[in-house]
């Protein structure tokens, strides 16, 4: 019996979907659907009904499936189009002077020094004071804090007050990104915090489908470097799928062209992206990438 794998990609105009045969290495069937962004879960359902019409296809590849890989360019399109969730920046103890995706920003003293000392502790009272002030105006929050990547407790503190008394998504900036710039890592977390509920209901309208026809093969993800995250991983850290759409492009035009070297081009319904293949492997932006006009501390 062979092994397959299941591919979807959403993009903001077609939802594709193809049957790879692990075995044979080669596509068993394809289509191509309107995405319906009021409701993603009638695309997905449409590209599988494709996919799996006929006698026997669905049993013989639901038996034998053994991933179901997701890219889209959901995250990309939100960010480009400034679509997405309304967030809530809280920043510790160093305020910014450059612009941010986001108008609802809040200062709060703290803050560490470069060895990751507390200098001033956070006040979680005026933090609960703005949080509250916030509540009804945001959809999910982002705290970053000042030299937080040498000591995030300030960061973890503000994040749990959010979680219990709003019970919203909130992301700490030094979980997105490691590096000393407070400003690229703020950007990312507030983008990682736009974007959750928009990637959220594309993977559960994935999972409720395949629900459905009782298919139980985990979902993978790929992420803007063309690797592969876990389903839960990408509900948490969705900006990890910007130029996730691209990079599985570049990931099936290498390996179905055959050819080491050369230039993919993804001509999409909004936005075109352009990789380089050299020996087999992608060109990578080390620093992260820039989505939208906003420099992102995403491996893309």
């Amino acid at each position: 019996m062979n092994d397959y794998a299941l591919g979807i990609d959403t993009g903001g105009t077609f939802t594709d979907g193809v049957i790879y045969d692990l075995t044979r290495g080669r596509v068993r069937g394809k289509t191509k659907v309107i995405t319906t962004r009021h409701n993603l879960a009638l695309a997905v359902q449409r590209c599988l009904d494709d996919l799996l019409r006929g006698e026997g296809v669905e049993e013989a590849v639901a038996g034998s499936l053994r991933m179901v890989s997701l890219s889209t360019t959901l995250a990309t399109n939100a960010i480009v189009e400034g679509q997405g969730a309304e967030v809530g920046l809280l920043l510790i103890g160093r305020p910014l002077e450059r612009e941010v995706p986001t108008a609802h920003v809040a200062a709060l003293e703290g803050g560490c020094d470069i060895k990751g000392r507390v200098t001033r502790p956070v006040d979680l009272r005026e933090a609960g004071r703005v949080v509250d002030d916030l509540r009804g105006k945001v959809e999910a929050f982002a705290v970053s804090g000042y030299m937080s990547i040498r000591n995030p407790e300030q960061e973890l503190a503000v994040r749990n007050l959010v979680r219990e008394r709003t019970g919203l998504p909130a992301v700490c900036a030094h979980q997105l990104s490691g590096d000393l710039g407070m400003y690229e890592r703020t950007v990312t977390s507030v983008l990682n915090a736009r974007l959750i509920p928009l990637v959220t209901r594309l993977i559960d309208a994935v999972r409720d489908c395949l629900a459905e026809r009782r298919i139980q093969a985990p979902i993978m993800v790929v992420k803007g470097d063309g690797s592969l995250i876990s389903e839960n991983t990408a509900r948490e850290r969705p900006v990890e799928t910007v130029l996730s759409g691209p990079a599985a492009s570049m990931v099936g035009a290498t390996v179905l062209s055959g050819e080491a070297d050369g230039l993919v081009v993804d001509i999409g319904g909004t936005t075109t992206d352009i990789a380089a293949i050299h020996r087999g492997a992608p060109s990578l932006n080390e620093e992260g990438a820039t989505v939208g006009g906003w420099l992102t501390r995403v491996r893309a």
